[in-house]
Order: C-alpha cells, then sequence, then structure tokens
C-alpha cells in the first residue's frame, strides 16, 4: 500500500475514533479528539508497523473503550487477544 494510502487510512480511522468518543461520551469535536490524541491507541496507530488503520471500525471502537475502561493494559490485553485469534 503506498504511504498516501496508509496516511488516508490513519486519517479516517482518526475520525471514527473521534466520532465514537463523541457519542460515547457526549463530547463535542474539539474535546473528543483532543482526547484521542492523549491515548495510546492514538499512538499505536499512527506507527504504521502496528497495522492498527487495517482494522474493522468495530474494532478500533472496542480498543478505545478498553483503553478507557481499563487503562493502557487493558488495551494491550485486547489487542494481544485479538491476534491470537
Amino acid at each position: 500500500m503506498s504511504e498516501s494510502k496508509i496516511e488516508t487510512a490513519k486519517g479516517m480511522c482518526v475520525v471514527e475514533l473521534t466520532r465514537h468518543l463523541m457519542e460515547r461520551d457526549n463530547l463535542n469535536n474539539e474535546d473528543a479528539y483532543r482526547r484521542l490524541l492523549s491515548m495510546e491507541l492514538y499512538e499505536l496507530l499512527q506507527d504504521t508497523e502496528t497495522g492498527l488503520y487495517l482494522e474493522t471500525n468495530d474494532y478500533l471502537d472496542h480498543a478505545c473503550d478498553a483503553e478507557i475502561t481499563g487503562g493502557v493494559d487493558e488495551l494491550y490485553a485486547f489487542i494481544n487477544e485479538s491476534t491470537r485469534l
């Protein structure tokens, strides 16, 4: 996949996760985006090597929820469990 397509996919994931946070926590666009930027999930998403930008919106939403409810350890547990399936 070309670098420009990867960056586009990452951007689409960021938009989806921002929308998810807006709905989940009743946040406005700016606050939801700011929250996402502070999350480990965002850092992992930006690392092309993780391939998270290829995951479904549902998967990313669940990963986001895992980090919010259980912290970074829960996020990594969710990702690790998913890769074993």
